[in-house]
């Protein structure tokens, strides 16, 4: 089994979603390794998001870690690449990645940027989702500009004839605004399956222990979040907040 980790954008916490899968996963299977193929913007290996991953998670005895590609420049992959003179190797991370397939039970495999990020000159990250025939969770957020994002992703998935899993939606506020509430009702109606609400979280709460990963992810990512239970809050508070603005 394989999950990758896209999502709409950059910078939209696929990193952090990656290491709160890890923690609830692991009490779902056994021998799990977490993926970061490639990587740009990171000065140092200790500033990598497979190193945040590591230490957030805290499971380094029950997860192992692997890198392939690592750039300083935080750019696309291919202009990293081409910056540092340093070939990305695509069909030797594709090997590696099918051979780790056969000793693990699960890959959690977080991606660079978005979908259509080029890799190299004629690949881009997409394909390599398509050569490893990954499950896609695609991490999105609530904010206003999401829903283009999101359904041309979703699109873009069902043109390659790739299989999307469902949607984590990141950094879900505790005061919504209308738009933050019609959103997801939107992505709903799109039959765009919700796998999770992950809630806006300060510094202090992202270093704390008590966070209720099994809220947050439905019981196929290991915990007990229900996307029908969670539209119909937003049905409710958008009727309400619908009001204030016809009234």
């Amino acid at each position: 089994m394989i999950f990758f980790i896209s999502g709409n954008d950059t910078n939209i916490g696929k990193t952090f979603v990656s290491a709160l899968l890890l923690k609830s996963l692991s009490e779902k299977y056994n021998k799990i390794a977490y993926i970061k193929p490639i990587e740009s913007g990171a000065l140092k290996v200790n500033q990598s998001d497979l190193s945040f991953v590591k230490k957030f998670s805290n499971l380094v005895e029950k997860v192992d870690f692997f890198q392939f590609s690592l750039f300083k420049e935080p750019v696309a992959p291919l202009t990293a690449s081409l910056i540092e003179k340093k070939k990305i190797n695509y069909s030797q991370i594709v090997k590696n990645i099918k051979k780790l397939e056969k000793e693990y039970d699960l890959l959690v495999i977080e991606g660079a940027g978005g979908l259509r990020v080029p890799i190299t000159k004629s690949k881009e990250i997409v394909d390599l989702i398509k050569s490893i025939k990954a499950k896609v969770i695609l991490v999105v957020t609530p904010f206003l500009g999401t829903l283009n994002h999101t359904f041309m992703s979703i699109e873009t998935l069902k043109v390659r004839k790739i299989f999307l899993q469902g949607v984590i939606i990141n950094s879900y506020p505790i005061r919504p605004n209308i738009s933050e509430v019609h959103n997801p009702i939107l992505m709903n109606t799109r039959r765009a399956k919700i796998l999770g609400v992950v809630p806006r979280m300060t510094n202090s709460l992202k270093k704390s222990k008590n966070i209720h990963l099994r809220s947050f992810f439905s019981p196929d990512l290991g915990g007990q979040f229900c996307q029908i239970h969670f539209i119909e809050k937003c049905l409710k508070k958008f009727k309400i907040l619908l009001k204030k603005y016809t009234n």
